[in-house]
């Protein structure tokens, strides 16, 4: 014998199966978007590599993320002069993003470069939430479920965290800034 609320209940309760996640191609789109940076940050810098003023070397580092596991992603590390800067990859599956790369200068500041939506202009930016109601699941607006256009931006300090377009001026400032020039 069936109770008509109950089965109700049950049926409103069933969430849809997650589509497999391939996780070899995330990490594998991850890595490529990381030597899209590197190249695009190696074109910034071409008449100072080309003069001899800046030298950058390239290295591999072990990462590990949940799902993907442990793999090798490129480093790559900028000498100008007597200062090194590095560009330490983080990893992909972050939490409002699709990947990180901390610039380390040699006072030890860090500034980041997030993969985010293009969109995206602060921290608040990234987040949206969306609550049901009466315990039935949440209505998401049709343009909350948009295609995201990922694109490499620049994250200022705290307190106000705003992400910056990632030009060939604002990678200048981010290293006099993590190199105290």
């Amino acid at each position: 014998m069936k109770n008509a609320a109950f089965d109700e209940f049950v049926k409103s309760q069933q969430v849809p199966a997650d589509p497999e996640i391939d996780w070899n191609k995330e990490r594998d789109e991850w890595l490529g978007r990381l030597n899209e940076l590197y190249e695009r940050i190696e074109e910034f810098l071409k008449e100072y590599i080309a003069s001899g003023q800046i030298q950058v070397t390239s290295d591999v580092i072990g990462l590990n993320e949940e799902n993907i596991g442990a793999y090798s992603a490129p480093q790559v590390t900028l000498k100008i002069g007597r200062k090194q800067v590095k560009l330490q990859p983080v990893g992909t599956l972050l939490i409002g993003s699709k990947g990180r790369v901390d610039v380390v200068g040699p006072t030890g500041t860090v500034s980041s470069l997030m993969l985010i939506d293009s969109k995206a202009t602060r921290l608040s930016d990234m987040f949206k939430v969306y609550v049901g109601v009466g315990g039935k699941p949440p209505v998401i607006p049709k343009a909350a479920t948009r295609e995201i256009k990922w694109e490499w931006k620049m994250v200022t300090r705290p307190p106000e965290r705003r992400f910056i377009e990632l030009t060939q001026d604002t990678f200048f400032q981010m290293i006099l800034e993590v190199s105290n020039g």
